[in-house]
């Protein structure tokens, strides 16, 4: 059996200035899911991409890369594209980053 490099995926903990059970909430993850998601999948080595919403102030996303250089050169663009739609100033950013190690 041909062993494979093993995935790489970034996790982020954002932590909001907003209620993210507002209406405006619901419109910035409206955004995410439409054209958020589409800054992802224009990236080489994309895979997929999560977000949770945990409580009224805290998201979890999860983006799963073929690669981490392609990983961190993806997570850079989709930061840019949220800082130029004025997502970043609601929110900070925790990330923690690695190789797959186990999965389904």
């Amino acid at each position: 059996m041909e062993r494979t490099s093993p995935h790489y995926l970034r996790v982020s903990i954002a932590r909001w200035n907003l209620d993210l059970y507002s209406e405006e909430a619901e419109r910035i993850f409206h955004h995410i899911d439409t054209d958020g998601v589409a800054v992802f999948r224009a990236q080489p080595g994309f895979v997929r991409y999560r977000l949770m919403r945990a409580d009224a102030t805290t998201t979890v996303a999860v983006a799963e890369w073929e690669s981490e250089a392609l990983g961190q050169a993806g997570a850079q663009r989709y930061r840019a594209w949220m800082r130029d739609v004025g997502i970043m100033e609601h929110l900070a950013l925790e990330t923690l980053a690695g190789p797959i190690v186990a999965g389904s």
